[in-house]
């Protein structure tokens, strides 16, 4: 069993164009290109999906791995979970070999059933970068295929092989990011599972979300200010991803467009987000007192004006939508707001904030 320590970024053709010549600034230690066949399997009653993991069987040539992939931890784009690693001498999944790992807590005489399949071409660079860290980078351009239905994987994988969080975040974070793209925090076997559910969607009460995170701030009156400001900015941070990716998912022409309250009430819970956090900057503030000085600084003036920025673009978007009353038009600047390379940056300061490091 390892632990898997990975950042996920959506992106588009230009972002994958540009990432070799990018990559090109390192010391590139391996690199290779390959095709993945993957398939995934569950129960009738989704045993694995209702806890949360993915089972897969993956093919490179004639060679067959199973892979068990927990819950883990989730925050923003980056993904921390451990994986279960069996070789397979045919395609079939046989679950005995995970009997040796006795922290799982699994049945492994199941009834299994192909549920979708991911193939794709991996392109993959191993980096050694600033201090000794090695990240390998994996672009995936392929599909997701599941009950006739079909999603394209464009996407890219920076995993931590060697090193610290900070470094895997530093180096991410220093790379020349395009619009366009954006951090995300659904794996490939959420999305199959998502794919197989259809548009049967079960959307967020944001109203009742801010009151949870209200009462939150009342509960944790008790605590020491670093413990409370880190206990509410790593709420607010998942409030912003769930909201984010549930926007994204829904899309805009199959549920916003044709409805003017539904772009009103989405378009307002991101208002409310950017206004809580352009009011309570203080939460930076207390969560980062104990960093090195030069850190802070950084981070701080690139909050402040990240969440002005975004709060002067959601008025901008509220105007623009109560004036001509196009719904289409102001989810797009909306979505578009979302995809810009700042926000990426931003994402990744979050995610420094909220994240206990090992360094």
């Amino acid at each position: 069993m390892t632990d898997e320590v990975e950042l996920k970024l959506v992106v588009n053709q230009q972002f994958a164009d540009f990432l070799a010549r990018e990559i090109s600034n390192f010391r590139v230690l391996k690199q290779e290109t390959i095709f993945l066949g993957n398939c995934y399997y569950d129960t009738h009653e989704g045993y694995f999906s209702r806890r949360k993991m993915g089972l897969r069987v993956r093919r490179q040539d004639e060679h067959f791995t199973l892979t068990l992939k927990t819950g883990g931890c989730v925050t923003g784009g980056l993904h921390i979970r451990p994986e279960y690693n069996i070789e397979l001498n045919s395609e079939t999944p046989d679950l005995s070999g995970l009997k040796q790992f006795p922290e799982l807590d699994i049945t492994t005489d199941l009834a299994l059933s192909p549920v979708f399949s991911t193939d794709f071409t991996r392109c993959m660079w191993l980096v050694e970068c600033a201090n000794g860290a090695e990240i390998e980078i994996a672009l995936d351009q392929g599909e997701i295929r599941a009950t006739g239905r079909s999603e394209p994987i464009d996407e890219v994988e920076f995993e931590l092989k060697q090193g610290k969080l900070s470094d895997l975040l530093t180096f991410v974070g220093g790379l020349s990011l395009n619009d366009g793209i954006r951090l995300s925090s659904v794996s490939k076997a959420q999305r199959g599972y998502q794919l197989i559910a259809g548009k049967r969607w079960q959307l967020t009460d944001w109203i009742s979300k801010w009151r949870e995170l209200s009462a939150l701030e009342k509960t944790a009156a008790g605590e020491s200010a670093v413990e409370k400001t880190q206990e509410i900015l790593t709420a607010l941070f998942n409030l912003e991803q769930q909201l984010i990716e549930e926007t994204i998912m829904v899309g805009i022409d199959d549920y916003f467009a044709a409805d003017f309250l539904r772009t009103v009430e989405r378009i307002s819970a991101f208002f409310n987000l950017y206004h809580y956090y352009s009011e309570n900057s203080r939460f930076f503030e207390t969560t980062l007192k104990n960093e090195q000085a030069e850190s802070v600084q950084d981070i701080l003036i690139e909050l402040t004006e990240s969440h002005i920025y975004l709060f002067e673009q959601i008025r901008d978007i509220i105007r623009l939508h109560s004036e001509n009353k196009d719904n289409r038009l102001a989810m797009s600047k909306l979505m578009e707001l979302l995809h810009q390379a700042q926000y990426v940056k931003r994402m990744l300061n979050l995610i420094r904030l909220t994240v206990k490091q090992n360094g």
